[in-house]
């Protein structure tokens, strides 16, 4: 399913973006959304190959978006 063009991701989500970027310690100059933006559109092999944004449709799906994160950001699938 494809997002609507001006769909922006849900707000929880790119709040945790911008929380791992801080963390990182190189917050300036980064744009959690439009980086959520571009990451949530391109197939995942976490995910299935599936798009998070197709998986945010599904019931779980926001909760499945949001560990896909928290394991990248512990280097999970790196």
């Amino acid at each position: 399913m494809a997002r609507p063009n001006d769909a922006h991701p849900p707000q929880v989500l790119t709040d945790l973006v911008q929380q791992i970027v801080m963390e990182s310690g190189n917050p300036e100059g980064f744009n959690a959304e439009a980086w959520l933006q571009e990451w949530l559109a391109a197939p995942l092999p976490a995910l299935g190959n599936r798009r998070p944004w197709d998986v945010l449709q599904e019931p779980e799906g926001l909760a499945l978006v949001q560990a896909t994160l928290l394991q990248i950001q512990k280097g999970s699938f790196a």
